[in-house]
């Protein structure tokens, strides 16, 4: 009989059942052969007896070992007659070359050696059919991983399994990959399949195939393997969440596959957790364990695939977005990531499919698919002996050294290794580092003239400090006491940014009522906090500061999210878009590529009808600007402001009221 189906379905762990439930059995001699671990045809031949005999000596029957002895002798006589396996080949329809050989001169052998009258391994194999009609005793040969071996190897063991088929009382299950056997015995040529199916046909009288594992199959199974390693993989919360989920499911097609998937999500979700989103770190998973080479791609590639690329990526894309020119998979990361590709686009917007939600433990962001492709120590880390000596400059040396780290974009490598250890970091130095980082975070000069580091950094930083009181409770009063010295000083980068993330958690902004997360202060503190800060970003807005010196606009959106962007804000918005520079800094802030919204937003913050006109006439006059990225984020703050999509061809990371 054959047990088969492909690799992974489960054929090994069929037979282990077998094996159980037969053992259990009166009369029955299980033999378990595994023709993989030996090499060659006579090693094969030799295990095999070894494991038949190993099987008629554990027996209790009491002529098992008469049975035993009769086993011994054929054995002995196939070996006699100088051919090995060759020799049991011939006593089921060989050539004789063996049985001729023994004719010849084993009798003669046999009897100078012992002195006594042997018989041929016929003679032997009926004798042992004897034997075995007369223990009224199953033989079952359980013979596992046939299609792992070497094709020569195939073929000796298939030849094997028909010479002992025909002994009388030998049954046998054989567990195999039909279409790599039928390959392995077919005759090399144009009817390789066709031989090979043949030759298959007569060995195995009654195969059996393992069903296919069906999705709903998969999803119990995985759901079941999760939990089972203390994963409560709950319902997925976010559109995004569900397709990396049906994409894995999708995908499935063994046990196997789930078994070490499972493995790999039960070691590094354990290692990322409350780091990364744990849909993202399985899809990542499923990656590592089915394309371990797109997993190196995607290290060796991170820069063409994070959605906060470096300055010289984001032009680069930019630029291809104007000429229409789409990010394929299978173009960043290699032919090998086409098997991947749709649970690749589910992962990284920059290859089309915009995300939705909150975005801070995605994969896509560059601090999380560093942490999830070293788990926190790539090659370059910034050690910790490094972070200790900057936290512990001097005021004026430290905003020297952050400044020399932004120029030469390291800043935000930094940033990413403090999120890690800022815990064990004596808060004693909070004040002096954060307040230096925010100094160095608004822009010197007027207006932007392409993209800034500035930005990411300010958001790094800010879900650092935020996550420090998520991780541990003990660490609110510290973030509160961050918090109130970025006041003191009057940063407009980082303190705007903790507390629009407030305001989501507690549920206080325009577009929802309902708590999006986990707030670090209490929603009484994050509303006075709220009025506290009201009047000092009214003042930037009012002053230009928040357009001209910002990196990001947070405090407008503080704003403009609670019900106080009021209409002396918008006028004095709409007045201050007077010029190009202006114009194309707003765009580069508002919607960047990566970054979207609707022209109703948009007329909130300003007159969209003067904008619109304004910008039409100055890229008539003289075009958009000479930046891509800049160019890039002025069209499409155009195709919002005459009510178009700018998102068609293009990616999608957040919107103004997320």
């Amino acid at each position: 009989m054959g047990l088969t189906g492909r690799w992974g379905l489960g054929k090994s762990s069929v037979l282990n059942l077998v094996a159980e439930k037969l053992g259990t059995m009166d009369q029955t001699i299980v033999a378990e052969f595994n023709p993989w671990l030996f090499k060659g045809r006579e090693e094969l031949l030799s295990g095999f007896f070894t494991a038949l005999r190993s099987a008629m000596g554990k027996s209790n029957h009491e002529l098992a070992r008469e049975l035993q002895a009769q086993l011994d002798r054929y054995w002995s006589a196939i070996n006699l007659a100088g051919h090995g396996i060759a020799a049991l080949i011939d006593l089921h329809g060989g050539s004789g070359t063996a049985t001729a050989g023994w004719k010849s001169w084993g009798p003669r052998f046999r009897q100078f050696v012992f002195g006594t009258k042997i018989r041929t391994p016929e003679e032997e194999r009926r004798s042992l059919e004897g034997k075995l009609a007369k223990l009224n005793c199953a033989v079952v040969v359980l013979i596992d991983e046939l299609d792992r071996v070497e094709d020569d190897e195939v073929r000796a063991v298939a030849q094997l399994i028909k010479a002992v088929g025909d002994i009388r009382g030998v049954s046998y299950l054989v567990a195999y990959d039909q279409e790599r056997v039928v390959q392995a015995l077919g005759r090399n040529g144009v009817d390789q399949r066709t031989s090979g199916e043949a030759y298959l046909e007569k060995i195995i009288q009654h195969p059996i195939p393992l069903r296919p594992l069906f999705e709903d199959d998969a999803i119990k199974l995985l759901q079941a393997g999760l939990e089972q390693h203390g994963v409560n993989l709950a319902g997925p919360a976010t559109e995004s969440q569900k397709a990396i989920f049906d994409a894995i499911v999708c995908e499935i097609s063994t046990p196997r596959e789930i078994k070490r998937l499972i493995g790999a999500y039960a070691i590094l979700e354990n290692a990322v957790r409350n780091e990364i989103c744990p849909y993202d770190v399985l899809a990542y998973c499923w990656i590592l364990t089915k394309s371990p080479s797109v997993r190196d791609q995607l290290a060796a590639k991170l820069d063409d695939v994070v959605s906060d690329p470096s300055r010289s990526e984001a032009i680069s894309r930019a630029m291809r977005r104007r000429s229409g020119e789409a990010v394929e998979v299978a173009s960043v990361l290699g032919d090998a990531a086409k098997s991947q590709e749709r649970l690749l686009k589910c992962l990284f917007p920059v290859f089309g499919k915009p995300a939705d939600g909150q975005d801070w433990d995605r994969l896509f962001q560059r601090r999380n698919l560093v942490r999830m492709l070293y788990l926190g120590d790539p090659p370059g880390i910034v050690s910790n002996r490094e972070i200790e000596r900057v936290w512990n400059l001097t005021d004026d040396r430290l905003g020297a050294e952050l400044g020399e780290m932004l120029e030469d974009g390291k800043l935000q490598s930094f940033i990413d290794r403090l999120d890690d250890l800022l815990p064990t970091l004596p808060p004693s130095g909070d004040e002096k580092f954060w307040v230096a980082l925010s100094h160095l975070l608004h822009r010197r000069t007027d207006w932007l003239d392409g993209p800034e580091d500035a930005r990411a950094v300010a958001d790094d930083a800010g879900m650092a400090l935020y996550r420090l009181g998520l991780r541990d409770p003990r660490q609110v009063g510290r973030v509160a006491s961050c918090i109130a010295a970025l006041k003191g000083a009057n940063d407009l980068v980082l303190a705007p940014w903790l507390l629009r993330k407030l305001l989501f958690a507690h549920g206080l902004t325009n577009h929802s009522e309902s708590p999006r997360g986990n707030g670090v202060l209490d929603g009484d503190a994050t509303i006075k906090l709220l009025e506290e800060e009201i009047p000092r970003y009214r003042a930037a807005v009012l002053d230009g500061t928040a357009l001209r010196r910002l990196p990001n606009v947070e405090a407008i959106y503080v704003l403009a999210n609670t019900s106080n962007w009021t209409p002396d804000l918008r006028d004095s918005l709409t007045e201050q878009l007077a010029g190009p520079s202006a114009i194309a800094t707003l765009a580069g802030l508002l919607v960047p590529p990566g970054y979207s919204t609707d022209r109703q937003h948009l007329n909130e913050l300003f007159d969209a009808v003067v904008v619109q006109e304004r910008l039409e006439a100055l890229e008539s006059e003289c075009g958009l600007p000479s930046d891509g990225w800049l160019a890039e984020s002025s069209n499409r703050l155009l195709k919002l402001l005459k009510g178009a999509d700018p998102m068609r061809g293009l990616e999608d990371d957040t919107s103004l009221e997320g």
